[in-house]
């Protein structure tokens, strides 16, 4: 705790971006009560260890300059993406490896960056947060935040407003993807009784596996019977990951779930445009 609320004070104790140096600051706001986003122009160093050897899969090897300089300043360097002018660096302080090959990310912040020129940083409060983990772009102008948690989930969308405000809001309801042909409905955390009403409500529709499933599988002829015929497969042991495909006009969308309820909840999926 004492860890998390020394970095917190060293943020604010660094002053503003603008207050000198070349880079300007944005307009910044936060709606996303888990996290905050400020203008700051100086990269606090970090005060421990980032790196778990069993959680190395999780670093990104920094490619860009704004990556480099939080790399220098010991931190785990987990994504980086451009969102408009600037560059989004996503870091931790902190790794700690958990079980079925698990990671919990803790410590995150996104920086974002004018070139080398830190303007502002987004955070999670809280001592001990998994709240940031990594970001993905989700266009020219938005970046999802994940957590670090070890499954990780979208808590928020960082977005570039048309007039130049850097805003963290709340995920967006749905993205389009394939040039905007397919729109995906956020369906994380939800299960897939649930979650499959959605798609088919955005014009998904299911697609059972052409070929024999594993009679054996007693997870798979539950989900069958209970009307879920897109399912293909389920792990034993770990998470209970099971895989479900869908088909849509423009694209396939396969789609995972996590734990061995009788209706598992979405912790991922991917959309193949065709």
């Amino acid at each position: 705790m004492m860890k998390r609320l020394a970095l917190i004070a060293s943020l604010f104790a660094a002053g503003p971006a603008g207050a000198q140096g070349p880079a300007r600051p944005p307009a910044v706001r936060s709606e996303v009560a888990a996290l905050r986003l400020v203008a700051l122009q100086r990269l606090p160093n970090a005060t421990g260890a980032a790196r778990a050897e069993y959680c190395r899969h999780l670093f990104a090897t920094p490619r860009s300059e704004a990556a480099r300089r939080v790399a220098a300043a010991g931190w785990g360097v987990t994504r980086e993406a451009a969102i408009g002018p600037y560059m989004a660096v996503s870091f931790v302080g902190s790794a700690e490896a958990g079980t079925s090959g698990s990671c919990r990310l803790g410590e995150g912040n996104v920086g974002l960056f004018r070139g080398a020129d830190l303007v502002a940083i987004a955070y999670a409060p809280a001592a001990g947060s998994a709240a940031i983990g990594s970001i993905r772009p989700v266009g020219p102008d938005a970046l999802r935040i994940w957590d670090g948690d070890v499954l990780s989930q979208p808590v928020a969308d960082l977005r570039l407003g048309a007039d130049g405000t850097v805003a963290i809001v709340p995920v967006a309801a749905e993205d389009r993807a394939c040039a905007g042909a397919a729109v995906v409905p956020n369906i994380y955390g939800r299960p897939i009784d649930q979650a499959r009403a959605t798609l088919f409500r955005h014009g998904w529709k299911p697609e059972p596996p052409a070929g024999p499933r594993n009679d054996a599988d007693t997870r798979v002829a539950d989900l069958v019977r209970h009307g879920v015929p897109e399912v293909e497969d389920c792990s034993g042991t770990g998470f209970g990951f099971c895989g479900f495909n869908y088909r849509g006009a423009a694209a396939s969308l396969s789609v995972t779930t996590a734990g061995d309820g009788p209706m598992p909840t979405v912790a991922g999926y991917d959309v193949t445009c065709r």
